[in-house]
């Protein structure tokens, strides 16, 4: 396999419709002679990179002629959403709530795969010293990354969901997960979200106090995005794209410690805790390759829990046209 330049920011910074249609990738996506690009991913420190990195470094985008070189960490909501329009990328893995917000009509974007498509890891932790906090009716200050991001839609979820007051919680923007912790160690906030390995390596610094998936099943965090003008001029690369991803996450699926390596190598964590990452992303089916209605819908009360206007075309918005053979293309609106 083709050597390839990996880039990281610091470590910090399941209902089935119809089969898709799926057909060969395209001439612009030959194997024979593959063509490179770079995808952008939100917080790629975190879990939402590992099945790209899993693809990378198995070939399984360059067995269906993509190799991609990058993996452009996004910042997370709108800025990764920049990225995509602004850096050159192409195609990425960016937030459902900064995707409404910027092209709920779909006249520019195009929603083109699955993602990550589960709560985890969205967890939120106080400092283990800060005996003051128990549980979510003693927080007072809650952290999450950017306006536009899973996280922004989650904290005003969550407290509805388990019942707490929302009124008495000040929601508190960081600009990152890195911030965010950091904002958490000087004692400006009273929780935050902790990247998933670096509360497995340091389980007695951090207390769990709201955990996602206790109220959530599903929740379309980020998703495979492009725009409309590239998905019609390179359908190939696209479906070439979904192809690898949703290989890669049955890849992960089966052989959980070959993806561990993979991306303790790419963070520079150990393996042990990368293992306990994966492994739990996994069981509870995190990633996905088609569409998930459950998960959009989820996604979509978080939008209009922020107190959006937007209402999305989700039948122009997302486009099943280029997912794997097998993958769902179920969502909740009646396209007919």
């Amino acid at each position: 396999m083709r050597s390839r330049r990996l880039l990281l920011a610091a470590a910090l910074a399941a209902t089935l419709g119809v089969t898709a249609c799926s057909s060969d990738p395209g001439p612009d996506a030959d194997p024979d002679n593959p063509v490179t690009i770079d995808v952008t991913v939100s917080a790629a420190a975190e879990i939402y990179s590992i099945p790209w990195l899993v693809a990378q470094q198995q070939g399984l985008f360059e067995k269906h002629g993509v190799i991609v070189e990058n993996i452009v960490p996004g910042k997370g909501g709108s800025a990764t959403m920049r990225t995509l329009l602004d850096g050159n990328i192409p195609i990425g893995e960016v937030s459902y709530p900064s995707i409404v917000q910027a092209d709920a009509g779909g006249s520019e974007l195009r929603i083109v795969g699955g993602g990550t498509q589960g709560p985890y890891p969205m967890n939120f932790y106080a400092l283990a010293s800060n005996t003051s906090i128990q549980s979510i009716d003693d927080v007072r200050r809650w952290a999450y990354t950017r306006p536009n991001s899973a996280s922004d839609a989650l904290t005003r979820l969550l407290p509805s969901l388990a019942g707490a007051d929302a009124g008495r919680i000040e929601r508190v923007s960081t600009g990152g997960i890195g911030e965010g912790l950091a904002l958490l160690e000087a004692g400006s906030v009273d929780i935050a979200l902790i990247p998933s390995i670096v509360a497995e390596q340091r389980p007695e610094d951090f207390r769990l106090i709201v955990s996602s998936p206790d109220y959530l099943q599903r929740f379309l965090q980020s998703t495979i995005t492009t725009t409309k003008d590239y998905a019609a001029s390179n359908p190939g690369v696209v479906r070439a794209i979904n192809a690898g991803y949703t290989e890669a996450v049955e890849s992960i699926r089966t052989d959980p410690e070959a993806a561990a390596r993979i991306y303790a190598a790419y963070t520079g964590f150990d393996v042990p805790a990368a293992l306990a990452v994966v492994e739990r992303a996994s069981s509870v089916g995190t990633w996905g390759g088609g569409f998930d209605p459950a998960a959009i819908e989820s996604a979509q009360a978080g939008v209009e829990a922020s107190g959006s206007d937007r209402d999305p075309d989700f039948c122009t918005l997302f486009d099943p046209d280029f997912l794997p053979a097998g993958a769902a293309t179920e969502i909740p609106a009646d396209c007919a």
